[in-house]
């Protein structure tokens, strides 16, 4: 694997815009395909040979979904907007963090779920929402939160 990894690399260093955006996905995708995700240590080694900041690979994992850090099953997107956190969003978030013992990494203890928060889900009359691998759930309170999380963990 270190073999078809050194070699992913190597292309996109020879790229003409190898730290352009849409270069980078292709390129992390193309890694995520080989190793089943982009760990940490992968995401180092390429800001360092790219010349680009750690944070910036982060960012681009958080922000497309297909993209994953870590080899999990279910990934839970919470909202954290101002709507929904008047509507107990908050608690939500923090009572599945708690369920899941979720590390600061935002993986479950287990390692099979990731949590992470999002402004804004847009379905601020629905709120609390949370998305569920890709799938929505509104008016959630925290009975509910738990609730699909035990379903979640029986999956």
């Amino acid at each position: 694997m270190e073999e078809q990894l050194i070699e992913i690399l190597e292309y996109y260093k020879n790229e003409t815009n190898s730290k352009e955006q849409e270069t980078l996905v292709e390129m992390l995708r193309e890694i995520q395909e080989l190793l089943g995700c982009i760990p940490t240590d992968i995401q180092n080694r390429i800001a360092k040979e790219f010349g680009i900041k750690e944070t910036m690979i982060a960012t681009l994992i958080k922000l497309y979904p297909s993209l994953k850090a870590a080899n999990f099953k279910h990934r839970i997107v919470a909202c954290t907007g101002a709507r929904c956190m008047s509507k107990e969003g908050g608690q939500i978030y923090e009572a599945l963090k708690k369920e899941l013992e979720v590390g600061s990494d935002g993986l479950s203890k287990d390692g099979t779920v990731y949590v992470t928060t999002q402004n804004c889900l847009k379905r601020c009359k629905m709120g609390p929402n949370i998305y569920i691998d890709g799938e929505m759930y509104s008016q959630l309170t925290i009975s509910d939160a738990k609730d699909l999380v035990k379903k979640l963990k029986n999956k």
